[in-house]
């Protein structure tokens, strides 16, 4: 029998929770022959929400923290909750009811017969009136970008709607303050992952993200997590990237002041293309050692981390 962990992130969410759980309760006897938990990581809410979830104590698991400390570290908390509970799968549901929890059990058998390591549950953009254009726009290019630097076909890279492996459990830490949902995605191709994506139905409307405040706000976020992650886990491409943008100047600019000299015998001229063209060779090759040795750095810093991991998130 598989063991099933139904994972809410949550931080003041008073107006949703209680109906949120209680639909979780319902789809969770939907669920047959597995065992599932449902786990609320409560991230320091300061509203009535923990007066809340007393009510459902004995339905479900609370990890409480007395500070904010966002969704990426409630994501690596859930993540080692996952992990050292032996669960087999690790459904991420937002508190705020956007998703359908209807489609829980879908993605779930989804998941089990492609031996997703992460199963994402896709929103389709054109049908979600409650989005504005702009947001859907974003959201439908942004995933478009992210498929072609991953090479996979993925419908929508930020959705919070996912199911995790037990493999994804041991492996996946988020490095960023911002989300876990793109980068997670760059970690799993790296790691060799087996991703998917399930169309889901009309997603619900629900209260502003507390992630950015435009967006503006957003994109840029976005940008810099993308970034990140190419020279993180892409690091190929970040050098041909890299490369293009300084080698091919530099040799333009050094091939004006080298082709006469070779061909002549000699070339007075075209000193300064000479000058800025080493320029930017020698530039090249100095970021490119940096990189080398700052990626490497981080990446024993950030496996180290990982390995001592101890979440913020107190028991109940």
């Amino acid at each position: 029998m598989k063991k099933i962990l139904i994972a809410v992130p949550c931080f003041n969410e008073e107006e949703t929770i209680a109906k949120c759980l209680s639909n979780l309760i319902n789809e969770k006897n939907n669920i047959k022959d597995c065992l599932v938990e449902i786990l609320v990581v409560n991230d320091g809410s300061t509203d009535s929400t923990h007066d809340i979830l007393k009510t459902f104590n004995e339905e479900i698991i609370v990890l409480n923290s007395i500070i904010n400390c966002g969704l990426s570290e409630v994501f690596n908390t859930i993540m080692n909750f996952t992990a050292n509970n032996n669960f087999d799968y690790v459904v991420v549901f937002d508190a705020d009811n956007q998703y359908p929890s209807n489609e829980i059990s879908m993605l779930l058998t989804n998941s089990i017969e492609k031996k997703s390591d992460i199963e994402i549950g896709a929103r389709n953009f054109k049908k979600t009136s409650h989005f504005s254009k702009t947001k859907n726009f974003l959201q439908i290019v942004g995933s478009s970008v992210v498929s072609k630097i991953l090479r996979i076909k993925i419908k929508d890279v930020t959705s919070g709607f996912r199911i995790y492996s037990k493999r994804a459990a041991n492996s996946l830490f988020s490095n960023n303050s911002f989300t876990y949902t793109i980068e997670t995605l760059f970690q799993g191709v790296s790691d060799h992952f087996i991703i998917n994506f399930s169309s889901i139905g009309e997603v619900n409307k629900t209260r502003n993200s507390r992630l950015f405040k435009s967006n503006f706000d957003y994109v840029k976020k976005s940008i810099a997590i993308i970034i990140k992650s190419i020279f993180l886990y892409k690091i190929r491409t970040a050098f041909v990237v890299i490369s293009i943008l300084f080698f091919t100047p530099g040799f333009l600019l050094l091939s004006r002041f080298f082709l006469p000299y070779f061909l002549l015998g000699s070339n007075p001229g075209n000193i300064q293309s000479l000058i800025v063209g080493t320029g930017y060779i020698t530039i090249l090759f100095v970021f490119l050692i940096y990189l080398l040795i700052r990626i490497d750095s981080f990446k024993k810093f950030s496996e180290l981390k990982r390995l001592v991991y101890q979440p913020k998130h107190l028991p109940n």
